[in-house]
């Protein structure tokens, strides 16, 4: 048996640029460095983008702050220090007038695997606002920093409270949808058409207790005419409801 060796396994050194090893693996070591803006280099492809409006106001952020109130997150590639997260920012500096910046720079190795899920992780890892939280922040701000703060008025998807109808039970209504083969549809709505033209059409919706006379007359007429499919049900009915209709008119006639 050969002796034991006080000799340690030699430590694994990761190679330039990182590895594509399992991301629980991953832990980021990081520091905060000054750097000069124009040696800070842009990455060449970024899916988030930022429009006029809002980079315009950024700009003035930074000119009002004379600083970045948030860091940019940067890698060394090359001995550049790349931008993973805060492109526009870095871009706003440099036209609001900053020379140098603080920045977080990543010390561990990546690679471009990792390099790119961070930076899509920045970009699409967000919170959702509490709109009501969000409101009452707003309002205790003058005009000046509601500006500030990027946010205007139509920012907040509150709508109005209708307190009329806090105290009021919603009505009950049940909705019945027909299909119609083509001629039974066009008697039916015949029949809706002579009834809009009479005083009934008045009544532009119909009690819930209507639905239940209507119901009993459309199983009466079914038990009747000895029908079962509830759309030919529906034009029998429309059919004796022109006939009464036509009748109504002709009483009506003689006693004028």
């Amino acid at each position: 048996m050969s002796p034991k060796s006080d000799r340690k396994p030699p430590i694994k050194s990761t190679p330039p640029g990182g590895t594509d090893s399992a991301l629980a693996d991953l832990k980021l070591e990081t520091k905060i460095v000054r750097s000069p803006l124009a040696d800070l280099k842009l990455v060449e492809k970024n899916a988030r983008y930022m429009e006029g409006r809002q980079f315009s106001k950024l700009v003035a952020n930074i000119k009002r702050d004379g600083c970045l109130t948030t860091l940019p997150l940067v890698h060394r590639e090359g001995g550049n220090l790349t931008v993973i997260s805060g492109n526009h920012r870095v871009q706003a500096a440099i036209k609001a007038g900053l020379v140098d910046t603080d920045v977080i720079e990543v010390l561990t190795p990546l690679s471009r695997k990792q390099f790119v899920a961070l930076q899509l992780s920045h970009n699409a890892i967000v919170g959702i606002d509490d709109q009501s939280v969000l409101k009452a922040l707003y309002e205790e701000l003058d005009f000046d920093w509601k500006e500030y703060s990027g946010l205007t008025n139509e920012a907040f998807n509150i709508a109005d409270l209708d307190v009329s109808v806090l105290h009021v039970d919603q009505p009950f209504f049940e909705e019945l949808n027909i299909t119609f083969l083509p001629t039974d549809r066009d008697v039916f709505t015949g029949w809706l058409d002579k009834l809009a033209k009479s005083k009934e059409a008045q009544r532009m919706v119909g009690r819930y207790e209507d639905f239940g006379v209507f119901f009993d007359q459309l199983l009466a007429v079914k038990s009747v005419k000895g029908v079962h499919n509830t759309a030919v049900a529906l034009r029998v009915m429309a059919e004796l409801a022109g006939r009464a209709l036509a009748l109504e008119a002709e009483e009506a006639d003689a006693r004028a």
